[in-house]
């Protein structure tokens, strides 16, 4: 039976030296993370797992007491000293497989997550979205649950049983927001190559940030657009209900929107409360490469911070950070791949700071990594046009993607790319 207690009271039930699991995204438990960080006690020796998305979740969980440590998929710019230093143990995984290691690998104790009031029958409805707590909420041997009043519910995904809740603690506040910036010039230039790589009946999936969201908004002049993504994000709404986006000629789930997760504002969060059309289902089928193989016409969409000459895709760091994670779009790319019609694009803008950098340089520094093969990448699209890398010889490559570049960078980088060239393949 579920016994509801005061936040204060409940993280008091946590032990000292457990593994924590905390639910991440727009489900953050906010209110039982700010009772553990009141508590002077709570987190001796604890180990919190959390997949805290950039631009989302702000806590250091690691932070939260002198003993405890961290185990995370993401860099975010809170956990940036803590990555840096050692406190947080940071493992390079693509997003189905962070599900599989918190399924099998993690010995959870105690699992913190949010939910919304509970349903007739006692269960409790996941909300927002299902993504990895699945995963977790069999095998922790401690569930306590934030109860949000205000937790928008729409969409179907099972709920988690009245049983499975061992703590309730009953809160009432806002969760936590995906704010994206302006949509500028150059951003609409790459949706609206994007867009024009997309025909009508394709299923998509997007990304985070600004670019994506530009690119759904470019996308009202398709048709019988279908969903099936890691999330459901602004934009979206203005075109299921403009009849853009139905999933209707969907091989798979048709009719329907999937994702793990609703995620980005609160207009966002209020437009999916009681839809049907919207289904929820958790990593371990939203980002499963063989399951997006068998949907035809998919077409994955997602960004990165530079691409080099060979066609490899750094999407995590910059000067040796960790600023970001491996996330879904290598799945994703790798769905798509599989799937008969299917495309993966990487958009971004040709240049960043400013435009004093550019996105596309010679090969990925040193200290950064590759979060995409060359082998994965099929279509890379700027605000200067579209280059297909997919099955392009490798000298080809190059040229193509210099011709997206930065018009001021083109120079330079037929320079390093000649200066290469003699350095490893000489005559």
């Amino acid at each position: 039976m579920t016994e509801w207690l005061e936040a204060a009271a409940a993280v008091r039930r946590i032990g000292a030296g457990s593994t924590i699991y905390v639910q991440g995204g727009p489900g953050e438990p906010t209110d039982l993370v700010q009772a553990m960080a009141n508590d002077g006690d709570c987190g001796d020796g604890c180990t919190f797992v959390s997949i805290s998305i950039p631009g989302v979740n702000r806590t250091d969980y690691s932070r939260l007491h002198d003993k405890a440590r961290g185990i995370g998929f993401f860099g975010t710019p809170e956990t940036s000293e803590s990555l840096t230093s050692g406190r947080i143990d940071m493992i390079p995984m693509q997003y189905h497989a962070i599900y599989r290691y918190l399924a099998e690998e993690v010995d959870v104790d105690v699992a913190i997550i949010q939910v919304g009031p509970p349903r007739a029958d006692g269960s409790f409805p996941h909300g927002l979205g299902v993504d990895s707590q699945p995963a977790v909420l069999d095998r922790a041997k401690l569930v306590i649950a934030e109860v949000n009043a205000s937790m928008p519910v729409g969409g179907s995904a099972t709920p988690v049983p009245a049983g499975r809740v061992d703590i309730a603690v009953q809160v009432d506040h806002p969760v936590r927001e995906l704010r994206v910036g302006q949509v500028t010039d150059d951003v609409q230039q790459v949706a609206d190559h994007v867009a024009a790589l997309i025909n009508d009946g394709d299923c998509i999936q997007i990304g985070i940030g600004t670019l994506p969201i530009a690119v759904l908004r470019a996308l009202v002049t398709k048709n019988d657009l279908g969903v099936h993504s890691g999330m459901i994000a602004d934009g979206m709404p203005d075109l299921i209900d403009g009849g853009n986006m139905n999933g209707r000629r969907k091989t798979m789930d048709t009719g329907i929107m999937l994702g793990g997760v609703s995620m980005g504002s609160q207009a966002l969060y209020d437009w999916t409360v009681g839809r049907q059309d919207i289904v929820y289902k958790p990593i371990s089928y939203t980002h499963d490469s063989a399951l997006i193989g068998q949907i035809d016409n998919f077409v994955s969409i997602n960004s990165g911070l530079e691409i080099d000459l060979f066609g490899q895709l750094n999407a995590e760091t910059l000067k040796g950070k960790q600023v970001s994670g491996t996330g879904g779009s290598v799945d994703f790319m790798r769905g798509a791949a599989r799937s008969r019609g299917g495309r993966s694009i990487i958009a971004m803008t040709a240049t960043a700071a400013g435009g004093r950098i550019s996105r596309i340089v010679p090969a990925i520094d040193r200290g950064g990594v590759v979060t995409g093969l060359r082998t994965d990448i099929d279509h890379v699209v700027t605000e200067h046009g579209v280059a297909k890398l997919k099955n392009m010889p490798v000298h080809h490559r190059p040229g193509a993607l210099i011709e997206i570049a930065g018009p001021e960078f083109r120079d330079g980088l037929k320079d390093a790319w000649r200066d290469m060239v003699k350095g490893r393949w000489p005559a």
